[in-house]
């Protein structure tokens, strides 16, 4: 367990803000560009391709309990096309969730560094530690050795700082 001093990590992340203050022009709005250009209509499409697969795969496993009551089809063959369409279908769904779940942090990470840009932009200088601007932002702190740790922005980037002991 590595300890940092109060002190020096409050510094860290005065330091931190004012770089995020003065550079926001650099680091936060190509950043707000590139997640909104991302999150678009690429996901949307994914999203809509599984949706199609999903119902042919539907369609199919009809198809196979048509062939079975008209007794077309053996029911071992019947089981086997019939698992591996589940499986199909249970792997889409997954995919699906997935796409769903990093689209929404995508949302979520939209609206965060939003946040944190119109601060930046609105902001003077930062004279010492704010708490509630700490909570705002920081999701977690990282301690990387005792001269680095790492803040974790709720926006989903991490900026690391020298520490100043």
């Amino acid at each position: 367990m590595k300890y940092v001093p109060e002190s020096d990590f409050e510094y860290a992340f005065v330091t931190m803000m004012n770089k995020l203050i003065f550079g926001h022009a650099v680091v936060l709005k190509p950043l707000l560009v590139s997640l909104r250009r991302m999150s678009s209509d690429d996901t949307l499409e994914s999203i809509q391709a599984i949706d199609k697969k999903l119902e042919e795969n539907v369609e199919q496993r009809n198809v196979l309990v048509g062939l079975m009551t008209k007794k077309y089809l053996e029911p071992a063959v019947y089981n086997k096309s019939n698992n591996e369409l589940l499986q199909e279908a249970e792997r889409l769904r997954r995919q699906k969730e997935s796409i769903t779940r990093f689209l929404n942090n995508d949302f979520q990470n939209l609206s965060e560094v939003s946040a944190l840009l119109q601060y930046a932009t609105k902001a003077s200088m930062l004279e010492g530690f704010d708490g509630e601007l700490f909570a705002r932002f920081v999701e977690r702190v990282l301690v990387y050795s005792r001269a680095e740790i790492g803040f974790e922005l709720k926006c989903g980037i991490t900026l690391k700082e020298r520490l100043v002991g």
